[in-house]
Protein backbone atom coordinates (compact mmCIF):
# COMPACT_ATOMS: atom_id res chain seq x y z
CA UNK A 1 0.00 0.00 0.00
CA UNK A 2 2.91 2.59 0.69
CA UNK A 3 4.69 2.10 -2.30
CA UNK A 4 1.31 2.35 -4.46
CA UNK A 5 0.85 5.44 -2.69
CA UNK A 6 4.23 6.81 -3.04
CA UNK A 7 4.31 5.83 -6.81
CA UNK A 8 0.81 7.55 -7.14
CA UNK A 9 2.29 10.98 -5.66
CA UNK A 10 4.90 10.86 -7.71
CA UNK A 11 2.22 10.37 -11.11
CA UNK A 12 0.54 13.63 -9.15
CA UNK A 13 3.71 15.37 -9.22
CA UNK A 14 4.67 14.57 -12.73
CA UNK A 15 0.64 15.70 -13.79
CA UNK A 16 0.75 18.48 -12.09
CA UNK A 17 3.66 19.60 -13.83
CA UNK A 18 2.68 19.19 -16.95
CA UNK A 19 -0.85 21.11 -16.11
CA UNK A 20 1.29 23.89 -14.67
CA UNK A 21 3.75 23.94 -18.28
CA UNK A 22 0.22 24.14 -20.53
CA UNK A 23 -1.04 26.66 -17.94
CA UNK A 24 1.57 28.82 -18.63
CA UNK A 25 2.75 28.69 -22.40
CA UNK A 26 -1.57 28.66 -22.91
CA UNK A 27 -1.33 31.86 -21.00
CA UNK A 28 2.03 33.23 -22.59
CA UNK A 29 0.78 32.94 -26.02
CA UNK A 30 -2.92 34.31 -25.91
CA UNK A 31 -3.12 37.84 -27.25
CA UNK A 32 -2.53 40.98 -25.57
CA UNK A 33 -0.44 41.16 -22.15
CA UNK A 34 -1.33 41.66 -18.18
CA UNK A 35 -0.44 45.67 -19.09
CA UNK A 36 -2.54 47.05 -21.92
CA UNK A 37 -4.87 49.14 -20.81
CA UNK A 38 -7.17 51.87 -22.45
CA UNK A 39 -5.48 54.38 -21.20
CA UNK A 40 -1.43 53.61 -22.31
CA UNK A 41 0.95 53.76 -18.99
CA UNK A 42 4.10 55.54 -19.12
CA UNK A 43 6.84 53.57 -20.29
CA UNK A 44 8.72 53.90 -16.95
CA UNK A 45 5.83 53.29 -15.28
CA UNK A 46 4.96 50.17 -17.48
CA UNK A 47 8.73 49.04 -17.39
CA UNK A 48 8.37 48.77 -13.58
CA UNK A 49 5.70 46.81 -13.52
CA UNK A 50 7.20 44.44 -15.77
CA UNK A 51 10.27 44.52 -13.33
CA UNK A 52 8.30 44.04 -10.46
CA UNK A 53 6.48 40.84 -11.55
CA UNK A 54 9.70 39.16 -12.57
CA UNK A 55 8.31 39.14 -16.37
CA UNK A 56 10.91 41.61 -17.47
CA UNK A 57 14.98 42.21 -17.69
CA UNK A 58 17.00 45.37 -17.65
CA UNK A 59 19.59 46.44 -20.37
CA UNK A 60 22.21 48.38 -18.46
CA UNK A 61 25.22 50.33 -19.16
CA UNK A 62 28.77 48.21 -19.13
CA UNK A 63 30.74 50.85 -17.91
CA UNK A 64 30.23 55.17 -17.44
CA UNK A 65 30.45 56.42 -20.78
CA UNK A 66 27.70 58.77 -23.24
CA UNK A 67 25.45 57.23 -25.30
CA UNK A 68 26.84 57.76 -28.95
CA UNK A 69 23.51 56.82 -30.99
CA UNK A 70 20.41 54.87 -30.42
CA UNK A 71 19.50 51.69 -32.60
CA UNK A 72 16.92 51.43 -35.74
CA UNK A 73 14.89 48.87 -36.92
CA UNK A 74 15.78 46.30 -39.80
CA UNK A 75 13.79 49.06 -41.97
CA UNK A 76 16.18 52.34 -40.99
CA UNK A 77 13.85 54.06 -38.37
CA UNK A 78 14.43 54.40 -34.90
CA UNK A 79 13.38 51.98 -32.31
CA UNK A 80 10.14 52.62 -30.46
CA UNK A 81 8.75 52.23 -27.01
CA UNK A 82 6.03 49.39 -26.58
CA UNK A 83 7.51 47.99 -30.42
CA UNK A 84 7.77 44.41 -31.32
CA UNK A 85 11.06 43.22 -32.45
CA UNK A 86 11.93 40.01 -33.24
CA UNK A 87 15.54 40.38 -33.99
CA UNK A 88 18.70 40.93 -32.52
CA UNK A 89 19.06 44.35 -32.75
CA UNK A 90 21.40 46.84 -31.39
CA UNK A 91 19.63 49.06 -28.51
CA UNK A 92 22.13 52.07 -27.72
CA UNK A 93 26.08 52.75 -28.76
CA UNK A 94 27.93 53.74 -25.65
CA UNK A 95 31.23 55.37 -25.79
CA UNK A 96 32.92 54.83 -22.59
CA UNK A 97 34.56 57.55 -20.83
CA UNK A 98 37.63 55.92 -20.49
CA UNK A 99 38.35 56.43 -24.08
CA UNK A 100 38.12 52.38 -24.96
CA UNK A 101 36.04 51.52 -27.69
CA UNK A 102 32.90 52.25 -28.71
CA UNK A 103 30.29 49.13 -27.40
CA UNK A 104 27.23 48.44 -28.89
CA UNK A 105 24.21 47.37 -26.13
CA UNK A 106 22.35 44.38 -27.88
CA UNK A 107 18.75 44.23 -27.53
CA UNK A 108 17.86 40.23 -27.25
CA UNK A 109 15.12 38.85 -29.57
CA UNK A 110 12.43 38.90 -26.84
CA UNK A 111 9.77 40.86 -28.76
CA UNK A 112 9.03 44.30 -27.77
CA UNK A 113 10.80 47.22 -26.13
CA UNK A 114 9.00 48.22 -22.59
CA UNK A 115 10.85 51.28 -22.31
CA UNK A 116 14.10 53.12 -23.42
CA UNK A 117 14.96 55.56 -20.98
CA UNK A 118 17.94 57.39 -22.45
CA UNK A 119 18.95 59.50 -25.29
CA UNK A 120 21.38 60.37 -27.21
CA UNK A 121 24.21 62.25 -25.49
CA UNK A 122 23.14 61.53 -22.26
CA UNK A 123 25.95 60.61 -19.70
CA UNK A 124 24.82 56.85 -18.15
CA UNK A 125 27.01 55.34 -15.25
CA UNK A 126 27.80 52.01 -15.09
CA UNK A 127 24.93 49.28 -14.02
CA UNK A 128 22.13 52.55 -14.86
CA UNK A 129 19.15 50.85 -16.84
CA UNK A 130 18.93 52.10 -20.34
CA UNK A 131 15.90 50.31 -21.19
CA UNK A 132 13.27 47.20 -20.62
CA UNK A 133 12.63 44.40 -22.26
CA UNK A 134 10.54 41.29 -21.47
CA UNK A 135 12.11 38.01 -20.53
CA UNK A 136 12.63 35.26 -22.68
CA UNK A 137 9.55 32.89 -22.31
CA UNK A 138 11.88 29.80 -21.11
CA UNK A 139 13.49 32.42 -18.54
CA UNK A 140 9.97 33.08 -17.12
CA UNK A 141 8.76 29.80 -17.41
CA UNK A 142 11.76 28.28 -15.54
CA UNK A 143 11.19 31.53 -12.83
CA UNK A 144 7.68 30.18 -12.12
CA UNK A 145 8.16 26.45 -11.91
CA UNK A 146 11.11 27.68 -9.01
CA UNK A 147 8.73 29.65 -7.38
CA UNK A 148 6.76 27.05 -7.01
CA UNK A 149 8.98 24.68 -5.82
CA UNK A 150 9.57 27.29 -2.88
CA UNK A 151 5.88 27.92 -2.18
CA UNK A 152 6.11 31.30 -3.89
CA UNK A 153 2.89 32.23 -6.02
CA UNK A 154 3.86 35.46 -6.45
CA UNK A 155 1.55 38.68 -6.59
CA UNK A 156 -1.88 39.28 -8.32
CA UNK A 157 -1.60 41.99 -10.95
CA UNK A 158 -4.80 42.90 -10.48
CA UNK A 159 -3.77 44.52 -7.28
CA UNK A 160 -1.02 46.31 -8.29
CA UNK A 161 1.00 44.33 -6.43
CA UNK A 162 -0.59 44.88 -3.47
CA UNK A 163 -1.73 41.11 -2.39
CA UNK A 164 -0.20 37.48 -2.59
CA UNK A 165 -2.13 34.70 -4.64
CA UNK A 166 -2.55 33.21 -1.77
CA UNK A 167 -4.34 35.85 0.26
CA UNK A 168 -6.98 36.01 -2.54
CA UNK A 169 -7.07 32.14 -2.19
CA UNK A 170 -7.88 32.03 1.59
CA UNK A 171 -10.33 34.45 1.20
CA UNK A 172 -12.79 32.30 -1.40
CA UNK A 173 -11.81 29.29 -1.14
CA UNK A 174 -13.72 28.10 2.56
CA UNK A 175 -17.11 29.99 0.35
CA UNK A 176 -16.11 27.23 -2.75
CA UNK A 177 -15.46 24.45 -0.22
CA UNK A 178 -18.40 24.88 1.47
CA UNK A 179 -20.31 25.20 -1.63
CA UNK A 180 -19.14 22.06 -2.91
CA UNK A 181 -19.22 20.26 0.48
CA UNK A 182 -22.74 20.51 1.02
CA UNK A 183 -23.73 19.75 -3.03
CA UNK A 184 -21.69 16.61 -2.57
CA UNK A 185 -23.29 15.23 0.25
CA UNK A 186 -26.72 16.21 -1.13
CA UNK A 187 -25.84 14.17 -4.28
CA UNK A 188 -24.73 11.34 -3.02
CA UNK A 189 -27.64 10.88 -0.19
CA UNK A 190 -30.51 11.44 -2.47
CA UNK A 191 -28.48 9.74 -5.89
CA UNK A 192 -27.77 6.74 -3.75
CA UNK A 193 -31.66 6.23 -2.40
CA UNK A 194 -32.55 7.11 -5.66
CA UNK A 195 -30.11 4.44 -7.20
CA UNK A 196 -31.16 2.01 -4.78
CA UNK A 197 -34.75 1.81 -5.07
CA UNK A 198 -34.46 2.16 -9.14
CA UNK A 199 -32.12 -1.08 -8.66
CA UNK A 200 -33.84 -2.60 -6.41
CA UNK A 201 -37.32 -1.45 -8.60
CA UNK A 202 -36.00 -2.49 -11.71
CA UNK A 203 -38.22 -2.22 -14.89
CA UNK A 204 -41.46 -1.06 -12.47
CA UNK A 205 -42.63 2.53 -12.69
CA UNK A 206 -40.36 3.55 -9.94
CA UNK A 207 -37.41 2.54 -12.07
CA UNK A 208 -38.60 4.66 -15.22
CA UNK A 209 -39.34 7.74 -13.15
CA UNK A 210 -35.68 7.96 -11.38
CA UNK A 211 -33.98 7.24 -14.68
CA UNK A 212 -36.09 9.90 -16.76
CA UNK A 213 -35.44 12.64 -14.02
CA UNK A 214 -31.73 10.91 -13.90
CA UNK A 215 -31.49 12.33 -17.70
CA UNK A 216 -33.16 15.46 -17.38
CA UNK A 217 -30.18 16.13 -14.44
CA UNK A 218 -27.31 15.12 -16.64
CA UNK A 219 -28.63 17.10 -19.96
CA UNK A 220 -29.70 20.16 -17.73
CA UNK A 221 -26.25 22.40 -17.70
CA UNK A 222 -26.05 24.67 -14.28
CA UNK A 223 -25.90 27.72 -16.40
CA UNK A 224 -29.57 26.92 -17.54
CA UNK A 225 -31.14 25.74 -14.31
CA UNK A 226 -29.27 28.28 -11.75
CA UNK A 227 -31.12 31.36 -13.41
CA UNK A 228 -34.19 28.93 -13.71
CA UNK A 229 -34.46 28.37 -10.34
CA UNK A 230 -33.84 32.06 -9.32
CA UNK A 231 -36.66 32.82 -11.34
CA UNK A 232 -38.90 30.48 -9.72
CA UNK A 233 -37.77 30.72 -6.08
CA UNK A 234 -36.05 34.16 -5.93
CA UNK A 235 -38.60 35.97 -8.22
CA UNK A 236 -42.01 34.13 -8.10
CA UNK A 237 -41.59 32.90 -4.49
CA UNK A 238 -39.95 36.67 -2.80
CA UNK A 239 -41.64 35.18 0.93
CA UNK A 240 -39.12 32.26 0.76
CA UNK A 241 -36.33 35.21 1.89
CA UNK A 242 -33.88 33.92 -0.13
CA UNK A 243 -31.16 36.29 -1.52
CA UNK A 244 -28.73 36.15 -4.12
CA UNK A 245 -24.77 37.38 -4.07
CA UNK A 246 -25.06 36.94 -0.54
CA UNK A 247 -23.13 33.66 1.88
CA UNK A 248 -24.18 34.40 5.47
CA UNK A 249 -27.67 31.97 6.26
CA UNK A 250 -29.27 28.61 5.07
CA UNK A 251 -31.74 29.79 2.88
CA UNK A 252 -28.50 32.16 0.81
CA UNK A 253 -27.03 28.86 0.34
CA UNK A 254 -29.86 26.53 -0.65
CA UNK A 255 -30.42 27.61 -4.05
CA UNK A 256 -26.50 27.57 -5.02
CA UNK A 257 -26.10 24.16 -3.51
CA UNK A 258 -29.66 22.82 -5.13
CA UNK A 259 -28.15 24.42 -8.59
CA UNK A 260 -24.86 22.56 -8.17
CA UNK A 261 -25.87 18.94 -6.79
CA UNK A 262 -28.41 18.73 -9.40
CA UNK A 263 -26.30 16.71 -12.28
CA UNK A 264 -24.25 14.80 -9.88
CA UNK A 265 -27.33 13.30 -8.19
CA UNK A 266 -28.57 11.70 -11.28
CA UNK A 267 -24.86 10.61 -12.11
CA UNK A 268 -24.91 8.56 -8.76
CA UNK A 269 -28.68 7.58 -9.30
CA UNK A 270 -27.56 6.12 -12.64
CA UNK A 271 -24.70 4.48 -10.81
CA UNK A 272 -25.94 2.76 -7.68
CA UNK A 273 -28.69 1.71 -9.88
CA UNK A 274 -26.15 -0.15 -12.36
CA UNK A 275 -23.97 -1.19 -10.00
CA UNK A 276 -26.99 -2.90 -7.49
CA UNK A 277 -28.26 -4.33 -10.91
CA UNK A 278 -25.49 -6.15 -11.27
CA UNK A 279 -24.93 -7.50 -7.47
CA UNK A 280 -28.68 -8.15 -6.56
CA UNK A 281 -28.31 -10.98 -9.21
CA UNK A 282 -25.07 -12.32 -7.70
CA UNK A 283 -24.47 -16.19 -6.73
CA UNK A 284 -23.72 -14.93 -2.78
CA UNK A 285 -27.19 -12.85 -3.05
CA UNK A 286 -28.89 -15.49 -4.11
CA UNK A 287 -27.31 -17.83 -1.23
CA UNK A 288 -28.04 -15.11 1.28
CA UNK A 289 -31.60 -15.22 0.06
CA UNK A 290 -31.87 -19.10 0.09
CA UNK A 291 -31.07 -19.26 3.77
CA UNK A 292 -33.87 -17.38 4.30
CA UNK A 293 -31.64 -14.55 5.47
CA UNK A 294 -34.69 -11.20 5.70
CA UNK A 295 -34.55 -9.05 2.39
CA UNK A 296 -33.46 -5.83 4.54
CA UNK A 297 -30.29 -7.82 5.49
CA UNK A 298 -29.71 -8.83 2.07
CA UNK A 299 -29.73 -5.46 0.52
CA UNK A 300 -28.31 -3.42 3.83
CA UNK A 301 -25.26 -6.47 4.74
CA UNK A 302 -24.49 -7.97 1.35
CA UNK A 303 -25.56 -6.13 -1.61
CA UNK A 304 -25.30 -2.21 -0.81
CA UNK A 305 -21.25 -2.28 -0.22
CA UNK A 306 -20.69 -3.69 -3.78
CA UNK A 307 -23.65 -1.53 -5.30
CA UNK A 308 -22.10 1.62 -4.05
CA UNK A 309 -18.65 0.36 -5.60
CA UNK A 310 -19.06 2.47 -8.78
CA UNK A 311 -20.22 5.41 -6.93
CA UNK A 312 -17.15 5.54 -5.01
CA UNK A 313 -15.06 5.22 -7.72
CA UNK A 314 -16.83 7.70 -9.28
CA UNK A 315 -16.49 10.28 -6.01
CA UNK A 316 -12.85 11.61 -6.66
CA UNK A 317 -13.47 13.06 -9.77
CA UNK A 318 -17.00 14.52 -8.95
CA UNK A 319 -15.70 16.09 -5.99
CA UNK A 320 -13.11 17.27 -7.88
CA UNK A 321 -15.50 18.73 -10.50
CA UNK A 322 -17.72 19.92 -7.87
CA UNK A 323 -15.69 22.47 -6.74
CA UNK A 324 -14.14 23.38 -10.25
CA UNK A 325 -17.64 23.25 -11.74
CA UNK A 326 -18.64 25.42 -8.66
CA UNK A 327 -16.98 28.79 -10.75
CA UNK A 328 -20.41 28.57 -13.27
CA UNK A 329 -22.83 28.60 -10.07
CA UNK A 330 -20.73 31.02 -8.12
CA UNK A 331 -20.96 33.50 -11.24
CA UNK A 332 -24.62 32.81 -11.68
CA UNK A 333 -25.56 33.54 -8.09
CA UNK A 334 -22.70 36.15 -7.73
CA UNK A 335 -21.06 34.05 -4.26
CA UNK A 336 -18.19 35.42 -3.04
CA UNK A 337 -15.79 32.36 -4.19
CA UNK A 338 -12.92 31.02 -6.41
CA UNK A 339 -14.96 32.19 -9.70
CA UNK A 340 -14.10 35.80 -8.46
CA UNK A 341 -10.19 34.86 -8.66
CA UNK A 342 -10.89 32.90 -11.64
CA UNK A 343 -12.65 34.38 -14.74
CA UNK A 344 -12.54 38.24 -14.08
CA UNK A 345 -8.44 38.12 -13.53
CA UNK A 346 -8.38 35.55 -16.52
CA UNK A 347 -9.83 38.33 -18.47
CA UNK A 348 -7.18 40.74 -17.44
CA UNK A 349 -4.56 37.93 -17.95
CA UNK A 350 -3.33 38.24 -14.46
CA UNK A 351 -1.21 35.31 -14.80
CA UNK A 352 -0.07 34.62 -11.10
CA UNK A 353 -3.79 34.65 -9.87
CA UNK A 354 -4.77 32.85 -12.81
CA UNK A 355 -2.22 30.13 -12.36
CA UNK A 356 -2.31 29.96 -9.08
CA UNK A 357 -6.11 28.77 -9.05
CA UNK A 358 -5.52 25.96 -11.65
CA UNK A 359 -2.50 24.46 -9.33
CA UNK A 360 -5.17 24.39 -6.61
CA UNK A 361 -8.04 22.98 -8.49
CA UNK A 362 -5.39 20.32 -10.42
CA UNK A 363 -3.79 19.46 -6.71
CA UNK A 364 -7.58 18.81 -5.31
CA UNK A 365 -8.60 16.44 -8.28
CA UNK A 366 -5.33 14.52 -7.95
CA UNK A 367 -5.48 13.98 -3.78
CA UNK A 368 -9.44 13.50 -4.20
CA UNK A 369 -8.53 10.77 -6.79
CA UNK A 370 -5.54 9.38 -4.37
CA UNK A 371 -8.10 9.21 -1.37
CA UNK A 372 -10.89 7.21 -3.45
CA UNK A 373 -8.26 4.61 -4.28
CA UNK A 374 -7.56 3.80 -0.90
CA UNK A 375 -11.31 3.90 0.27
CA UNK A 376 -11.87 1.47 -2.95
CA UNK A 377 -9.62 -1.46 -0.91
CA UNK A 378 -11.66 -1.19 2.17
CA UNK A 379 -14.76 -1.42 0.43
CA UNK A 380 -13.78 -4.28 -1.83
CA UNK A 381 -11.33 -6.86 -0.49
CA UNK A 382 -10.52 -8.60 -4.21
CA UNK A 383 -8.79 -5.41 -4.56
CA UNK A 384 -5.01 -5.11 -3.64
CA UNK A 385 -2.16 -2.55 -3.99
CA UNK A 386 1.19 -4.45 -4.26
Amino acid sequence: MLRFIFIRILGGIATLFVIVTLSFFLMRFAPGSPFDEDRKLPPQVEANKWMWYGMGEELIAPKDGKIASLGQDPEGRPLIQGADYNEDLVLATLTPADGSSAIDILMPRSGKLVSLGVQVGDTVEEGARLAVVPKAMMIQYLDTLLNYARGNFGRTISSDGEREVWENIALALPVSLELGFWSLLLAMILGVSAGLFAGLKQNTWGDYAVMSVSMFGISVPTIVSGPVFIAIFLLGMPELGLRLGEWETVQDRFLPVLTLSLVYVASFARLTRGGMLEIIHSDYIRTARAKGVPETQVVTRHALKGAILPTVSYLGPAAARIITGSVVVEMVFNLPGLATYFIQPALARDYPMVLGVVVLYSVLLIVMNLIVDIAYTFLDPRVKYD
